[in-house]
């Protein structure tokens, strides 16, 4: 049911008990270009008389800033109202803010995440709020998403980060209470989630290589390779849809005004079989000889020459790179054929070659230069239940003993 009188944009749900939910929506047309909050819950009742002027005044004011945008005035900078919600429009529209500078992939990885405060906790005003407020927020996200099911630490400790995000931002705004709530959440600790332990072996590459091939899918055959010889991402190696800007030209390889880019491509492998990339997380430079990788070399052996030009992994169904999410899907039909276990998955490949080189005994700086991390902490996180560095200590003390006794 919508209210059209003096509660413009008004939405009245109802709950199995046959209590109302109140919501202001925005114009369907309006969401379609981009106008946000696309709905505000509405914490009041209309059987309540004193309630009856608020809900019109809120309905009032958002379907006025609503309807400003339609008309051009479209800074997002609303005033600071001193609520959770006010905070993260500021975040995401100031000028000033942190969240300007972050791909566009990552905003909108955040912007999920905003959503889930917005939503739940968005009416909170900061004066109100204390570490009883926060514990209460982790514990609640985390709890299992059915009965019996895993704690979802992950999405807990996601939402604390992100509200550790907007604070920061808010101090350096200046906002009220946004550096005593800050300062508490510097101090308090949440269980963080572990990491992951999973990585994609040798053996599971050589099962699904041709299980892929069996199925028509030599691009999946051919990216796994890739990915686990050259520890290269998913990414870098299949592209990503990025979206166009209003004023870009959609030239290239364009689908649903996003436009494919950053993947490999035919010309990025040399006549000496060299490949060298620019990576898209960190922008590091890598290089790999792929003659030294075997498995890619017999399956870039299968490609005629004629499909030797653009994008490198191409979906043979589509006819061009994989669309989002497409690529990760098709390859898990693939594995399952393969018997490779769900928990493995596609990103793992990584985590794969990375722990090979250190069963092997390669030196941790050099994998680290391999893989493009600029730290080699990073790199260590991604080695997985390997024992070379292990079998070496234990074969320096070995000799040392020897050493010692004949002596």
């Amino acid at each position: 049911m919508r209210c059209d009188d003096d509660t413009p944009g008004l939405k009245v749900r109802h709950n199995r008990d046959g209590t109302e939910r109140l919501y202001w929506t925005a114009r369907r047309d309006l969401v379609v270009k981009g106008y946000q909050p696309k709905t505000v819950r509405l914490h009041y009742d209309r059987a309540d008389p004193h309630d009856r002027p608020l809900i019109a005044a809120a309905c009032g004011r958002l379907q006025a800033e609503m309807l400003a945008w339609s008309a051009g005035q479209r800074d997002e900078r609303r005033a600071f109202d001193g609520t959770l919600a006010s905070l993260i429009r500021l975040y995401q529209h100031d000028p000033a803010s942190p969240y300007r500078d972050l791909k566009w992939n990552t905003r909108r990885t955040y912007d999920q995440v905003l959503g889930v405060i917005e939503r739940a906790f968005g009416k909170r005003a900061l004066a109100a709020l204390g570490i009883a407020d926060f514990r209460r927020w982790y514990d609640e996200a985390k709890k299992p998403a059915r009965p019996g099911g895993p704690e979802r630490v992950r999405k807990a400790h996601g939402i604390v980060a992100m509200l550790r995000r907007l604070l920061a931002y808010g101090v350096t705004a200046e906002h009220a209470h946004c550096a005593r709530l800050a300062a508490i959440l510097d101090e308090a600790r949440f269980k963080q989630p572990g990491r992951r332990r999973m990585k994609l072996e040798l053996a599971h590459v050589e099962a699904i290589i041709p299980k892929a091939i069996e199925a028509g899918r030599l691009s999946l055959a051919l990216g796994t390779a890739l990915q686990f010889e050259t520890a290269l991402r998913q990414r870098d190696v299949i592209g990503e849809w990025q979206p166009l800007g209003e004023r870009e030209v959609p030239t290239g390889i364009v689908l649903g005004g996003r436009r494919w880019g950053r993947g490999l491509t035919w010309s990025d492998i040399g006549s000496d079989l060299t490949v060298t990339k620019e990576t898209t997380k960190t922008g590091a430079m890598v290089a790999h000889d792929l003659r030294l990788c075997p498995l890619v070399l017999a399956l870039l052996d299968q490609v005629p020459a004629e499909r030797r030009v653009g994008p490198l992994i191409i979906d043979e169904t589509a006819g061009r790179p994989y669309a989002e999410h497409a690529y990760a899907r098709e390859w898990r039909v693939i594995a399952r054929a393969a018997g490779i276990p769900d928990a493995v998955w596609n990103m793992d490949a990584r985590s794969g070659g990375i722990s090979e080189a250190d069963d092997a005994g390669a030196d941790l700086d050099l994998i680290r230069s391999a893989a493009g991390h600029t730290q080699a902490s990073t790199t260590a996180r991604y080695v997985r239940g390997t024992i070379g560095k292990s079998r070496k200590v234990a074969e320096l003390r070995l000799a040392h003993r020897t050493s010692k006794n004949g002596s």
